[in-house]
C-alpha cells in the first residue's frame, strides 16, 4: 500500500493546470455554499441555534465525507477508459490501487476545501469557529475518513455497474449523509432525532459535528465505541471481498 500511495501522489501532482483550476473552483463553490447557508439561516431567524456553532462543522464534516465520492466519480471515467486492464496486467491488485487513489485525492482536496471553509468562516464572523471538544474530535475524524474512503470504493463499484450514475451520486452524496446525521439530531425535532438515531450511519458521520459543537445525543463514549466497531467491521468486509472489484470490468 505504501508504494501505491507514492504512485498516486506522483499522479496527483502531475495534474495539468486545467484539472487544478477545475478542482479549486469546486472548493470555492463549497465555501460559497457555506456562505449562502449561513446568510439564509440568519435571515430567517435561525441564528438562535447558533448558526456559527453548527454550520462550519456541518460543512467540514460533509467535506471529509464527500471528497472520496468525487474521487470515485473521477476514477470511474479512467477505469472505463481502460486503466483497469493496465492495473491488473501490471500489478494485479485493482482494489489496492483504487483505495490509494481515493485516499490521496480525497485527503488533499479535503485539506484544501477545509482551509477555504475556514477562511470564509473567519471572514464572515471575524474569528475562527469554536471547537468545543478537541480530543473527541481527534477521536472522531479517523473513523470518518476511513469509512468515507470505503464508501468511495463502494460508490466506484456501483457507478461502474450502472449506466445512470446520477442515481448513484444522489444516493451517496445526499441519502447517506442525511442518514448519517449531517443535519445533527441535536437541532432537529425530538421525534425525527430519535428516528435518525436508529441509523448505523449516524454513529460514523455525525460524531465529528458532535465533537465540534460539544452537543451529543448520547454519551460520547458510547457513540465513539459504536463508531469504531462499524468502521473496523467495514474495513474487514472490504478486505475480505475486495477481489470482487475485478468484476467491474
Amino acid at each position: 500500500m505504501r508504494h501505491e500511495l507514492a504512485r498516486e501522489w506522483l499522479r496527483f501532482t502531475g495534474l495539468n493546470s486545467r484539472s487544478w483550476l477545475r478542482a479549486i473552483s469546486g472548493s470555492i463553490s463549497m465555501a460559497l455554499w457555506l456562505l449562502a447557508a449561513i446568510v439564509a439561516m440568519s435571515w430567517y431567524g435561525i441564528a438562535r441555534i447558533r448558526v456559527d456553532r453548527y454550520m462550519y462543522w456541518i460543512f467540514f464534516t460533509y467535506t471529509l465525507y464527500s471528497e472520496p465520492i468525487w474521487a470515485a466519480a473521477e476514477a470511474r471515467s479512467s477505469l472505463k477508459g481502460g486503466v483497469a486492464e493496465q492495473i491488473l496486467a501490471a500489478r494485479g491488485d485493482l482494489a489496492g490501487v483504487m483505495l490509494a487513489w481515493l485516499f490521496v485525492d480525497s485527503s488533499i482536496w479535503s485539506a484544501l476545501d477545509s482551509a477555504i471553509l475556514l477562511l470564509v468562516f473567519a471572514a464572515i464572523f471575524g474569528r475562527l469557529p469554536e471547537l468545543e471538544q478537541p480530543l473527541l474530535l481527534v477521536a472522531a475524524v479517523p473513523p470518518l475518513l476511513a469509512f468515507s474512503i470505503l464508501t468511495g470504493l463502494a460508490a466506484l463499484y456501483v457507478m461502474s455497474r450502472i449506466e445512470n450514475t446520477w442515481i448513484a451520486g444522489l444516493a451517496f452524496q445526499l441519502v447517506v449523509p442525511a442518514l448519517g446525521g449531517i443535519l445533527p439530531p441535536t437541532v432537529l425535532p425530538r421525534g425525527i432525532a430519535q428516528a435518525l438515531l436508529l441509523s448505523p450511519l449516524q454513529y460514523v458521520i455525525a460524531p465529528v459535528i458532535y465533537a465540534g459543537t460539544g452537543v451529543w445525543p448520547l454519551d460520547p463514549s458510547i457513540i465513539l465505541v459504536i463508531d469504531y466497531i462499524i468502521t473496523i467491521s467495514s474495513i474487514a468486509i472490504v478486505n475480505k471481498y475486495k477481489k470482487s472489484l475485478v468484476f467491474i470490468l
